[in-house]
């Protein structure tokens, strides 16, 4: 079976993007700074920014 290049579907090409777990642990980091969840919140930021140094964005 031969398949073209770059004829990935609309929700594939969406979920492979890098945006959209930055967008899920910024949004994590920010719910739990709002509740005042420190460990938790130092957490998340530390796993946002553990990704964006991680040469995956």
């Amino acid at each position: 079976m031969r398949v073209a290049s770059g004829s990935a579907g609309p929700v594939r090409r969406a979920a492979a993007d890098p945006l959209v777990p930055v967008l899920l642990l910024a949004m994590a980091a920010v719910a739990l700074a709002a509740r005042d969840s420190m460990v938790l919140g130092w957490a998340a930021v530390g796993a946002l920014a553990g990704y964006s140094l991680s040469g995956s964005v």
